[in-house]
């Protein structure tokens, strides 16, 4: 291996270990974390960072980035199985409830809380090329599930009333509340033998019946 391609990968490794201490930093104490906790997190000094990241936005979305890439690899890989719309759209619901149970920090941070723009310069960010990246595969991650509702109603298994897109949306905010569901609505799910498991089955049902004919 070459010097120059022995840095690289260095370089790499060392960006992949900073993206991991923040990914756990953010998703438990919020966005208030600081870079020179991130720096500590990883033995490294504030101006080592910058090299790697401008800001704690840049920091921020580039974890968000990671996150999201791997939840669209994993609605992708899913959803090639199913052979028709319905088969698709609950392939769909199958990978969502997967990476939100597999990967709940990603998920969390995924919805972000709207004390982020309190946070971060969020008009600055917008037209940042990591905002971008997080925004288009998150698009993309919704078109395939509106693509799947729109095939159940082509082949006549979904109501021709449902709107893909809204109803697309209407998952997204479910699975939202699911995540950021306080523990009081986790205790009184507990108190009825209800464990995150079975709830997550229960939504994906409940979704799809609203949906069929």
């Amino acid at each position: 291996m070459s010097l120059a391609k022995w840095k690289e990968r260095e370089r790499e490794q060392r960006q992949n270990d900073i993206i991991d201490a923040a990914r756990k930093l953010f998703a438990d104490r919020g966005f208030e974390v600081s870079l020179n906790e991130v720096a500590k997190e990883v033995g490294l000094g504030k101006s080592t960072l910058y090299l790697y990241f401008k800001n704690k936005e840049s920091l921020y979305f580039a974890v968000v980035s990671r996150g999201t890439r791997i939840w669209a690899e994993m609605v992708k890989k899913e959803v090639k199985k199913g052979n028709n719309g319905l088969e698709k759209l609950k392939l769909y619901g199958n990978a969502n409830r997967e990476f939100s149970n597999k990967y709940p920090d990603y998920f969390r941070l995924l919805y972000s809380p709207s004390s982020i723009k309190k946070t971060f310069d969020m008009d600055k960010m917008t037209s940042s090329e990591e905002f971008q990246e997080v925004r288009d595969l998150f698009k993309e991650i919704m078109c395939i599930g509106i693509d799947s509702i729109q095939k159940g109603i082509d082949e006549g298994e979904i109501r021709p009333d449902v709107d893909p897109v809204e109803a697309a949306i209407l998952l997204s905010v479910i699975y939202n509340g699911k995540v950021n569901m306080g523990d009081w609505a986790k205790e009184m799910l507990e108190s009825r033998g209800i464990d995150e498991q079975k709830f997550s089955d229960d939504i994906g049902d409940y979704f799809l019946r609203m949906l069929m004919k």
